[in-house]
């Protein structure tokens, strides 16, 4: 009995332990061969006196064009870093989701960044959700720029684009928090 019992143990131990490590993969911060997404394109977009701050990033959208940050300038933004199979990260589109359609109109754009390189990446993860805000990908580079740590990270930026507030991973109970400092910037 005690050797059964000890062994339904190990494997529950082993099974948390597989889970936990999901949402931490490594691509999120593997070195990507292209560091296109730090680039500072060239002035023009954004009013005058957009400061590109140190969270400033321009990435593919799968949807074709660009992700651009200085495309919401003046504005605050919630970004999340996630991948298409991490637990966590579906387990948060659903709200990130209800955030964006809560608060796009007040002035709050979200905007989801897959740390992978390909588009169908986040392509699949926005039909899967039925996602409506702007997914872009290639955002390894990126996500080491911002200092996460695995997935999924959600970051809330003021209208200077400087951080607020981080969230690592996900959790319903971070959503009464996540909405409470976005009320507090809009």
């Amino acid at each position: 009995m005690k050797k059964k019992t000890l062994t339904i143990c190990a494997m529950l131990a082993a099974a948390m332990a597989f889970l936990a490590a999901g949402c931490k993969e490594k691509e999120a911060v593997e070195t990507v061969k292209q560091e296109t997404a730090l680039e500072t394109p060239a002035p023009g977009g954004a009013p005058a006196g957009y400061a590109k701050t140190g969270y400033y990033f321009k990435l593919p959208n799968y949807k074709g064009g660009d992700v651009d940050l200085e495309t919401y300038a003046g504005k605050p933004v919630l970004v999340m870093f996630f991948t298409e199979n991490c637990p966590y990260c579906r387990k948060a589109a659903p709200f990130i989701n209800s955030v964006h359609e809560k608060y796009a109109s007040k002035g709050l754009p979200v905007i989801g960044i897959s740390v992978r390189d390909g588009a169908e990446s986040a392509r699949g993860f926005a039909e899967d959700f039925n996602l409506k805000f702007d997914l872009a990908y290639k955002g390894g580079p990126v996500s080491r720029k911002y200092g996460i740590q695995g997935v999924p990270f959600i970051y809330l930026l003021d209208k200077n684009h400087e951080r607020i507030k981080t969230w690592p991973g996900y959790d319903e109970s971070y959503d009464a928090d996540i909405e409470a400092k976005i009320q507090k910037v809009i």
